[in-house]
């Protein structure tokens, strides 16, 4: 996996003809009908989501894999593109296609995560230009961007919530957003062996410094070239990096884009394992107790695995309070 230099991961922009800009305001009665969409701070009529399962019931799969870790001068050091995956070895994996007026189909456009029966988390930034439901698709079971997956299901967006702090055009702070699952069924997302969602932060904590965790996506395998997606989903092995580390002048320090302390840093400092194009919003995944926990999103980055150049995600611990008032203000339990 690999990532697009100082914008976000993922969003394949030159494929796309989206025009409308959404912005996490009261949005204008001159803009198309959105009765789909809202914000935080234009809030409409209707459900929502069964808001993520209980800790019993997340985080575990069926199918096990363990990413290879890289490590400084070791022959493993350089995972180009991660390693390839078995099916259902992140079965909250989630495949956001965008159609493409040009093609007349959808495309590959970012990744995301299951957290509750009717709900989506994922990247702000991978969503904002999609201005009408149907240019959205949801897809879960998907392992083979080539073909159908047995298990695959495709849904649709119901409702959308962006962080009402996100900044698009500045530092990407606030980069996370909810998509509550257009139901096909009284239960929404329909859970089995190759489909379960990932745990949520218990706390605001989040997860350690220097534990490795699991980044998953289809992203790119040659830096800048939005062509070379995986054909598989693959995953790669990263470790937490103290946010100092990337702050510092050789790293990311004095950079137009600020490491805040609601973003995560992970990998290696010699480079050579990381997301990129095509990732965005797609999960970090650290495991704790047997179960695996939504840590970070993948949000971006300068190139793809350089040196110096670590992954920059947010930090879903820190967005705990604002998941769960989102929720309550909805009337969720």
């Amino acid at each position: 996996m690999w990532f697009q230099a100082m914008i976000p991961r993922g969003v394949r922009h030159q494929q796309l003809v989206l025009t409308i800009t959404i912005v996490c305001s009261t949005l204008s009665s001159s803009l198309p009908d959105r009765s789909w969409y809202y914000t935080t701070g234009d809030w409409k009529s209707g459900g929502f989501p069964k808001f993520p399962v209980s800790s019993s019931n997340c985080g575990q799969r069926s199918v096990s894999h363990q990413p290879v870790r890289g490590s400084s001068g070791g022959a493993s050091a350089k995972i180009v593109g991660g390693s390839s995956t078995p099916y259902g070895a992140y079965p909250w994996q989630v495949e956001i296609q965008a159609y493409n007026t040009q093609k007349r189909g959808f495309d590959h456009h970012c990744g995301g995560a299951v957290v509750g029966e009717r709900l989506v988390l994922t990247a702000a930034h991978c969503i904002t230009n999609l201005d009408r439901p149907e240019s959205m698709r949801l897809v879960v079971g998907k392992h083979d961007l080539r073909g159908k997956d047995k298990h695959e299901r495709v849904y649709r967006p119901e409702r959308i919530v962006i962080h009402p702090e996100f900044r698009r055009d500045g530092p990407h702070s606030n980069d996370i957003a909810l998509i509550k699952v257009k139901a096909t069924s009284e239960t929404g997302i329909d859970f089995n062996k190759f489909v379960q969602p990932i745990c949520l932060p218990e706390s605001d904590i989040g997860p350690s410094e220097g534990e490795w965790c699991t980044v998953t996506g289809w992203g790119a395998q040659k830096p800048g070239d939005s062509k070379s997606l995986s054909s598989t989903l693959r995953a790669a092995s990263v470790p937490l990096l103290p946010l100092s580390t990337c702050r510092q002048a050789d790293v990311y320090g004095g950079r137009l884009q600020s490491i805040l302390d609601s973003m995560l840093c992970a990998g290696l400092l010699e480079g050579g394992v990381d997301a990129c194009e095509g990732d965005s919003g797609g999960p970090l995944a650290c495991q704790k107790q047997g179960r695996f926990v939504l840590a970070g999103v993948v949000s971006w980055g300068d190139g793809c695995a350089k040196k110096n150049r670590p992954g920059v995600y947010t930090r879903v611990a820190a967005f705990n309070s604002w998941i769960r008032s989102t929720s309550e203000r909805l009337g969720l339990s």
